[in-house]
């Protein structure tokens, strides 16, 4: 009942090593690839560049355009004055300007106040910039026609 069996011989019939022999090497890079890796080279040759100019670079040139900040606050044209409101007592407000001067503006009846429709002194809140177009009535001291707060 038992047949012999030759242990050393190979137990597979089909030979694996011919058919791998005969069936044409795989190429493992096509020109999707390619174009893929050397794209990826670029983004990286451009963000490593980007770094080093950050870090190791000459400095960035100094502008002199002035910020809302450091313009001058009463050279905005004659008779404006430009600051954020300190107080609003009755009909008169005190505008700092960026310079540090608290500027009194009497305001009278007429006086436009604009907001982004048009308002009340009641409106301005301590902190608010305004543009105050009007007058000068002696040192620090404007008669507005016009109260604009700023952005």
């Amino acid at each position: 009942m038992s047949e012999d069996v030759d242990l050393l011989a190979d137990p597979f019939t089909d030979d694996l090593t011919e058919q791998l022999e005969i069936r044409a090497p795989r190429r493992y890079t096509s020109r999707v690839t390619l174009a893929l890796a050397g794209l990826v080279l670029l983004t990286a040759g451009f963000l490593i560049g980007a770094q080093v100019q950050k870090n190791f670079g000459p400095a960035p040139a100094v502008t002199t355009t002035p910020t809302f900040a450091a313009r001058p606050q009463r050279s905005a044209g004659p008779g404006v004055t430009t600051g954020t409101v300190k107080l609003v007592d009755g009909s008169t407000v005190y505008v700092e300007t960026a310079d540090g001067t608290v500027v009194t503006v009497r305001t009278t009846g007429s006086t436009a106040v604009q907001l982004t429709q048009p308002g009340a002194l009641t409106d301005l809140a301590p902190g608010t910039p305004v543009t105050v177009e009007g007058q000068p009535a002696g040192q620090d001291t404007v008669t507005a026609t016009k109260v604009t707060r700023g952005r």
